[in-house]
């Protein structure tokens, strides 16, 4: 196969599969002489965070000197973004080659009846890509829920890490914390370790210690009552905990929990013959990247994207705002499927202006629509046809004592991004 062919092959999968269940990857794997077996992941799932999480993990096990996989989703940049060693995406070709191997296994699969989900197909690429690279460790980001989820089909795991838990996909997971807690839990192994986000709900975090104690999973939480926190600024924060000094370049004091998160899980795997120093922990904070989280598209103007997508995000975001005194401008784009009322009226309480898109998706709330609902807690909301337009509009108001901020879906960050940085590149 070619690109072309490699990406018009994985898009032609539908996105769910017809039952629920792990037939289809389990059999994919089959059939590819199960990679995963030949690897050691650490296991993050959660409604928010599970990117930078996983980013943070990733980073302090390079720094660390290990051959690291990570696996995330969705993509920002590029599809091969999903799939990354020691920071490097898998490269066109191989990316090509792996597609023809999976395209024979599906072959032999639909004359068994079985037709895998495209995110099954995808970690079928990223299984046989990190075993191919002989990965000393993958941190491996769950696609949705936990339970069910392609990843799933791991036997075990270094550490299971569930995020921040909040209300996403409730059609799918259910309109609780507690049953979509449930299904987080999916990813527990009967006697491992479980390390979870500080400030989970109580709702959400009861259903966790119920789910470890039925698991014999040891729950650890990280204390954040015990952060000591000397700076915090849209640029991140420097902060203190166990011992060791912080630089995090993620703004957000849902970022500084995060990076609990990440520390305690690489705590957690030591014990499984890991050397890793404080200084690899630290150093590894310190160079985390990770597209379109409260990332940096330039300082002078201020622009940020960022990928809040749901209540729960935009609330850290809303925070995150707070950070800085400048007047905010917001390009503001989001999904039909998400809680998107709640959450626009959250970015809009801080907006000066805000500026509605439609993203690029099939899912895709129309921007008149969400200018609709912005107008509630916003005092200038105007909607756009395309996000040029937008950016245009925002960039022809922007000053010293303004800042821009992009926000609503990933899918809109992956089609705004290279757009502001054409505009603003170099400021």
């Amino acid at each position: 196969m070619n690109d072309q062919q490699s990406e018009a092959f994985i898009h032609s999968f539908r996105r769910f599969t017809k039952e629920p269940g792990l037939r289809g990857i389990r059999t994919l794997l089959a059939l590819l002489g199960n990679p995963q077996d030949k690897l050691r992941f650490i296991h993050i799932a959660g409604t928010n965070g599970k990117g930078s999480t996983t980013a943070m993990c990733a980073s302090i096990l390079q720094q660390a000197g290990y051959r690291t996989g990570m696996f995330v989703s969705p993509y920002v940049l590029t599809f091969r973004e999903r799939i990354q060693v020691n920071g490097q995406m898998i490269p066109q070709k191989e990316l090509d080659e792996l597609c023809g191997q999976i395209a024979e296994a599906v072959k032999t699969m639909e004359k068994q009846g079985i037709a895998p989900a495209e995110f099954e197909v995808v970690t079928a690429l990223g299984m046989l890509w990190f075993a191919r690279q002989k990965c000393d460790v993958v941190c491996l980001e769950v696609g949705l829920g936990g339970r069910f989820d392609a990843t799933n089909v791991i036997e075990k795991s270094l550490v299971s890490v569930i995020c921040a838990i909040g209300y996403d996909h409730t059609q799918i997971l259910g309109d609780t914390l507690q049953q979509i807690a449930f299904e987080k839990c999916g990813i527990l192994k009967p006697g491992g370790v479980c390390v979870s986000y500080p400030r989970q709900e109580p709702e959400a975090l009861e259903e966790m210690m119920k789910q470890c104690a039925a698991k014999d999973n040891r729950l650890v939480l990280p204390n954040a009552e015990s952060v000591e926190i000397h700076t915090e600024s849209i640029f991140g924060s420097q902060f203190r905990y166990n011992g060791l000094d912080f630089s995090l370049p993620l703004a957000g004091r849902h970022q500084i929990y995060n990076c609990l998160t990440a520390v305690s899980a690489i705590e957690a795997i030591k014990p499984y013959g890991f050397t890793i120093t404080d200084e690899n922990i630290t150093n590894g904070i310190e160079k985390v990247t990770f597209p379109a989280r409260m990332e940096r598209i330039s300082v002078e103007p201020l622009v940020i994207l960022d990928g809040a997508h749901n209540p729960q995000g935009c609330a850290a975001l809303e925070k995150a705002m707070a950070l800085t005194e400048k007047k905010k401008l917001v390009i503001m784009g989001m999904l039909r499927d998400k809680d998107w009322a709640a959450a626009s009226r959250m970015i809009g309480r801080q907006a000066k202006a805000v500026f509605a898109v439609t993203p690029e998706n099939p899912r895709a709330l129309p921007a008149k629509e969400l200018a609709r609902e912005l107008e509630k807690t916003a005092p200038d909301v105007r909607a756009f046809e395309t996000l040029e337009a937008a950016v245009e509009a925002a960039d022809s108001v922007l000053d010293e004592d303004t800042a821009l901020f992009c926000c609503g879906s990933l899918y809109l960050a992956a089609e705004i991004r290279p757009i502001l940085q054409r505009r603003f590149a170099g400021k």
